[in-house]
Parts: structure tokens; sequence; C-alpha cells
């Protein structure tokens, strides 16, 4: 197999959080940090697209499969160089391939700063797609867009150590 995508999924960049919620499509977890350490865009996109086929041929409705994505910018300093080639290469993979499987994209930690400058920037998406985004600051916020128990994530000491007590998919490919 590529070992630029093993890279990424034993890195556990890109992987699956199994967190029993209600009715909530699978979430896609993306640690931003991890990735902007990879040399490999390529198997960065790779690895995106084998955890979101794997949890879009598991919906329990096969006509309408639908995945969540969680972008975690925790430890991710714009100061210190922000990689936006890497988003634009996701991007450029999803965008015609996986726009209606996206029930919603939860962005945390954004600075109001940054969340509003956001916002702006995607005034020319339509207000249906639009509502997919969540960009903030605000962990309550997270935990009850994506069904998240803030008790627990709190417990678990932030949301990274959330994120690792709940990976379910990484190693295993």
């Amino acid at each position: 197999s590529d070992q630029n995508v093993q890279n990424v999924i034993q890195s556990k960049s890109v992987c699956e959080i199994d967190v029993p919620k209600n009715d909530l499509p699978p979430t896609v977890y993306v640690n931003f940090a991890k990735l902007q350490e990879l040399d490999s865009h390529e198997g960065v996109v790779k690895a995106f697209i084998i955890c979101t086929e794997t949890l879009l041929a598991r919906a329990s409705d096969p006509r309408f499969p639908l995945t969540c994505q969680f972008i975690d910018l925790s430890n991710v300093r714009i100061a210190s160089g922000f990689r936006v080639d890497i988003l634009k290469q996701v991007y450029g993979a999803f965008e015609p391939n996986y726009p209606e499987t996206l029930s919603k994209m939860v962005m945390y930690p954004v600075s109001k700063m940054v969340a509003s400058t956001a916002s702006m920037m995607l005034n020319f998406v339509n207000e249906n797609t639009r509502k997919k985004f969540i960009i903030t600051d605000n962990l309550e916020k997270v935990c009850q867009e994506l069904g998240w128990d803030k008790k627990e994530v709190d417990e678990c000491g932030g949301i990274t150590q959330f994120m690792h007590r709940h990976e379910k998919y990484g190693s295993t490919l």
C-alpha cells in the first residue's frame, strides 16, 4: 500500500471518531497540527478519501449517506505557518466528489476574529451549504453540534484527548 497514506493513518492525523450519538452521522477527525508536520499532501488527501468512503459505505441509508467532519485546530498557530496548501488539496478532492454527503463541518478552536473573517469569506456560498460550517471557539457548541458529552470531553482533559479516546480508524489499514 501507499507509504504516504500509511504515514497519515498511523499518525492518526485523519481517522474515524467512534462516539455513540443520537442519529448523527459518523465523524471524520482531522488533527490539523499533525497534518502540518507531514510531507505528503497526496497521502493526506488519499487518507481523507479512504476514511470518508469507509464511513459513507456504512451509512444506514445508502441512498443518502452523510458524514460530519471535525477539524481540530488545537495547537495550530497561524503565525507559525498555517498550511493552507493542505486545505486546498483536501478541498480539491472533496468539493467535486462529496459536497452532498457533508452533514456538517466543525472547525475548533477558531478565534472570534478568524471565525468572523471566515464567515465573510463564505458569503458567496449558498445558505444551505453555509449552515453546514460551524467555525467556533466554543467547546459547548462543538459538543452540541456533534452530539458529544461535554462532561466526558472535560474529564478526558480536552478535545484532543477525547478524540484519542474515541479513535476507531487509523492503525488498522
